[in-house]
This record gives C-alpha cells, sequence and structure tokens, in this order.
C-alpha cells in the first residue's frame, strides 16, 4: 500500500490478453456506494489523479485506474514508453478493469470518467460495452477533427517507411503537435509539476499517433456504437479556454454526437477561465464537488 496524504493506494498487476502487466491503483472507500473507473489522458499517468481520486474515496466512490498502456509504469520491452497499437487493446485493457472492480466489489454500480485522451478512449469503450456502466463524466471533452481520416491515411504510408516505432515529424505534425504546453492549464505550479515530471515529457511513437487519431476517427463512426444503454447519464466538465474541445462548436458537435447516438441524458459545464486540465486548476475544489454531486445523484 502506498500513501498520498491520507490516500491509500493498493498496488495491483493485471495481467494483459497480450502478456503485458498493466500497472493498477485502487482506492477503496470505507463504505462503497458505487465504483468509478478512470482512464486519464495522452502523455501522463494514473499518479496525477491521485488528489482527485482521494476526494472521491472521502465521498463514498471506490476508484479503480491504471496506467494507459504505453504510459507510466504499464510497459514492457515489446511495448516501451510511448507506444500504442490501436485502440482495440485500450478497449480491451479497460474491459480488464471493469471486469476486476465488479468482481472485487458485486451488486455495486459503476461509473466511467475519462480526460482528454482518455475521453475518446472511454467514449469507444461505450460502443460495446455501455451497458456495464450507469454514469460517464468527461473532462478535457476532446472534439472530433475533420480530416482525421485523411490523417489516418497519410500517416499509415508514412509509417510503411519509418516504422511503428518511430517519430516521424510528419505524423506528429498532422496532430498539430506543439511544444507550447502553456494550453494546459491557467496553474504556473500545475504547468511547472506537469513540465518536471519525466513521465510526461517524452513523444509518442508513430503507431501511438495512428491510435490517438483511430480514437478520434470513432467519435463519428457511428455504427459501431450498440447503444444498449440509452439511460446513460453522461456528464462534461471542460475550461471555457481549452482549446482541445474545438471551442463552443466542438463541444457542441462532441455533445450532439452522443445525442445522435442515442443518449439523451447528457449534462455539460463550462468553467469560465481554466483551461484543459480542470482538475488540476488553482479552483479544482469546484469542478470536483461538481463532479461528485452529479455521481451521488
Amino acid at each position: 500500500m502506498a500513501g498520498i496524504g491520507e490516500l491509500k493506494m493498493e498496488a495491483i498487476k493485471l495481467k494483459a490478453n497480450d502478456g503485458l502487466e498493466l500497472s493498477v491503483a485502487l482506492s477503496e472507500a470505507k463504505e462503497t456506494k458505487a465504483l468509478v473507473q478512470m482512464i486519464h489522458g495522452a502523455q501522463e499517468h494514473k499518479e496525477r489523479y491521485y488528489e482527485f481520486i482521494e476526494f472521491l474515496t472521502e465521498n463514498g466512490f471506490t476508484v479503480i485506474i491504471s496506467d494507459t498502456r504505453g504510459h507510466g509504469a504499464s510497459i514492457n520491452e515489446h511495448y516501451p514508453l510511448g507506444y500504442m497499437d490501436g485502440v482495440g487493446e485500450i478497449i480491451d485493457d479497460q474491459i480488464l478493469l471493469t471486469n476486476f472492480i465488479k468482481n472485487r466489489f458485486p451488486g455495486k454500480d459503476l461509473y466511467l470518467f475519462g480526460h482528454s485522451l482518455g475521453s475518446l478512449f472511454a467514449r469507444c469503450y461505450l460502443q460495446e460495452h455501455d451497458a456495464e456502466i450507469k454514469k460517464f463524466v468527461m473532462s478535457g471533452t476532446a472534439n472530433y477533427v475533420p480530416g482525421v481520416n485523411l490523417g489516418i491515411f497519410l500517416g499509415r504510408v508514412v509509417m510503411l517507411f519509418s516504422g511503428k516505432h518511430g517519430y516521424s515529424r510528419f505524423i506528429r505534425n498532422l496532430s498539430g503537435n506543439n511544444k507550447d504546453d502553456s494550453w494546459l492549464s491557467a496553474s504556473l505550479s500545475n504547468l511547472e509539476r506537469y513540465r518536471n515530471d519525466p513521465l510526461c515529457q517524452y513523444d509518442y511513437q508513430n503507431s501511438a499517433m495512428l491510435t490517438v487519431f483511430s480514437a478520434d476517427s470513432n467519435l463519428h463512426n457511428y455504427h459501431k456504437f450498440k447503444c444498449r444503454n440509452p439511460d446513460l447519464q453522461i456528464l462534461s466538465v471542460t475550461g471555457a479556454d481549452d482549446p482541445i474541445t474545438g471551442g463552443e462548436k466542438g463541444l457542441k458537435e462532441s455533445l450532439d454526437s452522443l445525442r445522435k447516438i442515442g443518449y439523451q441524458h447528457i449534462s455539460s459545464i463550462v468553467y469560465p477561465g481554466l483551461k484543459h486540465e480542470v482538475l488540476n486548476e488553482e479552483t479544482n475544489e469546484i469542478v470536483y464537488r461538481d463532479i461528485v454531486d452529479f455521481l451521488s445523484k
């Protein structure tokens, strides 16, 4: 058990379908009223969510989170830091976590949370598995990028020459990759922690970039969404100054896409003055409370 303040995290290793050991953390509430499964964002790791997890646990939610494969400690010689090889493997890993926590805490409702790239993966999770969860929260809600399918095609052509594990500048440029990270947060202390964290300061390999593109493309692959749980309760929390949402137009399109799929219980909170990492801003307690209020309804 590792402590973060008063938080006690149980360290767990779960073996994925391909043998990769996923680094997982679980925080158990004293009296569990529901379960929360979390998916972190791009080029980061689960420990960045421990403060929020502590708040959730104090409010009666037992939380499970893993380092997404190719991130944090979910790596090996075949799956190094910055490597992903398709959305399917990511979703299989998340289902592994879902089955683990449901078996550990039978009879408890499960809620899903995804930040940024995690919000893309979480929406891909919905395609086949929305019946597993009762509520879904997105933060830093990434939008569908027009032209992403052309980016996938061009990226695959380039990858034929530079390989899955290469670092093609062309592929990175397709994503609008920008070394200026000030868009992440209005909090200078949060930016400083991020910049000094070696598990956040690395580039994605070519295959990982294509995985990101594919996850984004899936948002408009409506035929893949079975919508077995149309009563799913969905909340989006975003900063008004977050470029990843695509602005007001992009955020509206993201929520309208979910409605088109068949989900009707969708709400959104936009925080003035906040940027991408709403959980790590100076006023994050407001965001924390809004999420807990939604989960507690």
